[in-house]
């Protein structure tokens, strides 16, 4: 069981609509995954469900899943977040060596779950065995009479779905056909995960099969420390910390800039006690980020809120005890897994790249590539003798980048110019002035005004510095980093073939894969489905299974064998 800790923060979220959240309903999670006893240097592939109501259909609600494995201390070794499209989504956990032979738990939920009670989440025990360290005096190895008794190599069978397999007897680097086959229109509309693997005496905890899950919804919206559904992508809060205490933090505009990747910041208005929260409608992938406020100087503590976490107290945890008798075994297989880890860089995964969104300002503005002028020593010239429709004033004694919008008054501007600088939000105007302008590539300006936000801007300025150098610099000398969580990326996950030139040089390197074949997100076009995988160097029974769900929510879990040998 789990206990809840929730950071209480503004129940009102910037760019949400306005929901009576009263009416929403809860959430329920599931994860299949491709295993539950694993070898450090081993991967716990992960294809996630998310379900609305007692209707047991995906969720359109939540657009992040978050992702524990805790060890049997309670304490958190792995967190991620997972994007979530239709109540789907995927992720995986390496298994590196510095975590200890033990029972984790994998423990799953979204942040509106959180509302609802620690029954909702998802649980899920895993085992690790970990043969490069030493067991602690109080984790002693033991004898574990069930290991051959919990391995079962019975079919199982679904009236959703069926598996059928070109050979049940394969030899080594042969290919192997696997069809899948839907039975009526709520099947074929559901999803589903497919795993073929290797199964041996280290199997000895029955995978959670779909099948088995126990529905819990609820629909007791706990008010108590709200937290709101991520509805329209992740949010991400803090608190504007002043330097003057009597200051007033109500209605100031905050800017979340992103620092190692090219996308526009985001914006939120701080409440009555300074606290916000940006709304990412581009899920973030980066972690490194930047906060700044506008018309604020000398903002001394920007604090940025971790993300809410349940406690993990009062899990409960089983002692692992492992065979003398398996010793071999675990040694061909840790040995298995550092060889294919050593030819990774043959055997990569690859990221899918997700679209990137155009700049919602850029067929407004026109764009001067300096290259094609004659180069000024300074900003302030390069702007008076190249840039049309920018300038640079002077306000205070301090220089302001402008752009002249057809509300431009000179000198007396009521709003200031949306100033970006490869891709960050500058506030401090004199840094900028004083930069090489050799060092600039190109200025884009755009005369319209813009609401972004809560901030009214009176036209942009969209700079480019080569190699994005004055973001190093700006970040080095003037402002501060700042951590988020950012989501998984999403990933194409290694497929083996050997049918092809291009395949060459596969062929000539050690393959020692376990892991055959990975696939979280199975989608019916038809009711029929062809993949493809091929068989490795290593010997032995291998299963086949697909997990998931219908249309309706109805529980699929169908596996099927077959053997490699020499």
């Amino acid at each position: 069981m789990l206990q809840l800790l929730m950071t209480l923060v503004s129940s009102v979220v910037w760019g949400q609509e306005k929901i009576d959240y009263n009416k929403l309903e809860s959430e329920e999670v599931n994860l299949q995954t491709n295993g539950a006893v694993f070898l450090s240097g081993e991967t716990v592939y992960i294809s996630a469900f998310s379900f609305l109501g007692s209707s047991s259909r995906p969720s359109p609600l939540s657009k992040i899943l978050y992702v524990t494995l805790v060890d049997d201390t309670g304490e958190e070794v792995n967190f991620q977040k997972i994007a979530l499209n239709k109540g789907r989504g995927s992720g995986d956990i390496f298994l590196g060596t510095s975590l200890e032979t033990g029972h984790y738990k994998l423990i799953a939920y979204t942040r509106w779950m959180l509302n609802f009670g620690k029954q909702h989440f998802f649980e899920k025990d895993l085992i690790l065995i970990n043969p490069y360290r030493r067991r602690k005096a109080d984790k002693p190895y033991s004898d574990y009479p069930e290991y051959l008794e919990n391995i079962s190599f019975l079919e199982m069978t679904s009236p959703y779905l069926s598996i059928a397999l070109n050979k049940n007897i394969l030899k080594p680097r042969q290919p192997l056909k696997i069809e899948l086959k839907t039975q009526g229109k709520d099947a074929l509309s559901g999803s589903y995960a497919l795993s073929v693997k290797k199964i041996d005496s280290l199997d000895f905890i029955k995978m959670q099969s779909s099948v088995e899950l126990n529905w819990n919804f609820n629909q007791n919206l706990n008010t108590d420390g709200f937290l709101a559904p991520e509805l329209r992508g992740a949010l991400v809060s803090g608190k504007l910390n002043l330097p003057d205490k009597n200051g007033e933090k109500e209605n100031k505009t905050v800017v979340l800039s992103f620092l190692d990747a090219d996308r526009t910041p985001e914006f939120a208005l701080t409440d009555d006690a300074g606290r916000f929260t940006w709304v990412l409608e581009e899920l973030p992938t980066s972690r490194q980020t930047m906060g700044e406020a506008i018309g604020i100087e000398n903002v001394y503590d920007f604090e940025i809120f971790e993300d809410p976490r349940p406690e993990y107290s009062d899990l409960t945890f089983q002692s692992i005890g492992i065979d003398r008798d398996l010793k071999n075994l675990i040694e061909r297989r840790s040995v298995a897994n550092q060889i294919e880890n050593a030819y990774y860089q043959f055997k990569p995964d690859t990221i899918i790249e997700t679209p990137k969104k155009r700049p919602f300002y850029i067929d407004a503005g026109k764009t001067f590539t300096l290259a094609d002028f004659t180069r000024f020593d300074t900003l302030k010239e390069t702007f008076t003798e190249i840039i049309q429709g920018g300038a640079v004033r002077t306000r205070n004694g301090k220089p302001v980048f402008k752009v002249e919008t057809s509300n431009f008054i000179k000198g007396n501007e009521e709003y200031q110019t949306l100033l970006l600088v490869d891709g960050i939000f500058v506030t401090d105007n004199n840094f900028l002035y004083n930069y090489p302008a050799r060092n600039i590539e190109s200025i884009t300006v755009v005369p319209e005004e813009y609401y972004i936000g809560p901030q009214r801007f009176s036209g942009v300025l969209d700079i480019r510095s080569f190699n994005a150098d004055f973001k190093r610099q700006y970040m080095s000398q003037v402002a501060q980093a700042k951590s988020i969580n950012a989501v998984a990326i999403q990933k194409n996950y290694f497929h083996q073939r050997y049918d092809n030139d291009q395949n060459q040089t596969l062929s000539n390197i050690p393959d020692y894969r376990y892991q055959l074949l990975w696939k979280p997100l199975i989608f019916f076009q038809n009711n029929s489905k062809i993949l493809n995988c091929y068989t490795s160097d290593v010997t032995g029974m291998f299963e086949v299974v697909v997990s998931g769900f219908t249309g309706s929510g109805q529980p699929v879990f169908v596996k099927s064998f077959f053997e490699v040998t020499n």
